[in-house]
């Protein structure tokens, strides 16, 4: 068995390609979305001799001293590429394996990282156990946290709403005359966007609102995310990005007119991208993070299933 080694490569198209072999793979993950996050990105690959192994996006501050998630980035972490046929118990083995090199490669080029993993990797012991036998050391910390996935895989309409919270479908009949938007201008989804923060008595930041607007100028630009709205006589009620990959859509923004809360738009949005997903042939939609009473309840309500992960952080002593 060869030590595993990182090394650095600059080869984005050959990465981008790599991504849909690996199950922890995301659109987060991809050079389109990391070169819109806004801060500087680095691209590694774990080497078993000849052989890439896992791939491991790392995002810096301006420093380059400290590794940390853009942003609105739920997951980044290492994506293991295993060959196909593995068992089960190899393919464990093999994560380990992973695991140990990338946090003591991170350990020791950071002063401090920052690393969320995705839901599909839930082995977390090789970072735990980073310096287990050195007294005083720095750890790890591992911080769970929990997101909402939807099965997509044969999902229509009349198969769906039956298995809905009885207040969306309730939401559903009564927004069904409504306007439904396959493009919103940016102004118009900004506006909403900020007006939903405020009505929480959140004051969003020009820099905030700027991240916002660059990821979603760069997912329309790039392919890989819908603007869409829903309407009623007064005006836009409601608006979504949707970001997708591979395998997935990802409900990353929502936007609310607070004065039509009550006008079923966002359920019917929601329901309309879900079903808009499914059609594509996206496997799965990630309601990207349960982690706060009100939106973990409102996303679960739309029969989506918990999934764990950790975000791990590791300060130099």
């Amino acid at each position: 068995m060869n030590p595993l080694s990182l090394r650095e490569t600059r080869d984005t198209a050959a990465w981008d390609a790599r991504l849909p072999a690996s199950p922890q793979a995301t659109v987060f993950s991809s050079t389109g979305f990391l070169q819109a996050s806004g801060l500087p990105w680095r691209l590694f690959e774990v080497q078993d001799g000849a052989r890439t192994v896992a791939l491991l996006p790392v995002t810096e501050d301006e420093t380059g001293l400290h590794a940390l998630p853009p942003p609105h980035t739920p997951y980044l972490g290492p994506l293991c590429l295993h060959e196909p046929g593995l068992s089960q118990r190899q393919r464990t083995l093999d994560e380990f394996r992973i695991g140990e090199l990338v946090a003591a490669e991170l350990a020791s080029r950071y002063r401090s990282v920052h690393l969320p993993l995705s839901w599909q990797f839930a082995d977390v012991r090789p970072f735990l156990w980073h310096n287990y036998h050195a007294e005083g050391a720095p750890r790890y910390t591992a911080t769970p946290r929990y997101t909402a996935v939807l099965p997509l895989t044969g999902l229509k309409l009349d198969n769906y709403l039956p298995r809905l919270r009885t207040l969306r479908r309730r939401e559903w009949r009564k927004a069904a005359s409504l306007a439904l938007h396959d493009a919103v201008p940016m102004a118009d989804f900004l506006r909403l966007y900020r007006l939903t923060f405020e009505r929480q008595d959140i004051a969003l930041t020009p820099a905030k609102l700027d991240a916002v607007r660059r990821i979603t100028e760069a997912a329309l630009q790039g392919g890989w995310g819908r603007l869409t709205g829903c309407s009623t006589p007064a005006g836009l009620a409601s608006a979504t990005l949707f970001l997708h990959d591979h395998a997935r859509a990802y409900y990353l923004f929502g936007a609310n007119d607070p004065a039509q809360r009550d006008s079923g738009a966002a359920t019917r949005l929601m329901i309309e991208n879900v079903l808009q997903a499914a059609a594509a042939g996206l496997s799965e939609l990630d309601f990207v993070g349960a982690n706060s009473p009100a939106r973990g309840d409102f996303k679960l309500s739309f029969d989506a299933v918990l999934k764990p992960y950790f975000e791990l952080s590791h300060v130099a002593g």
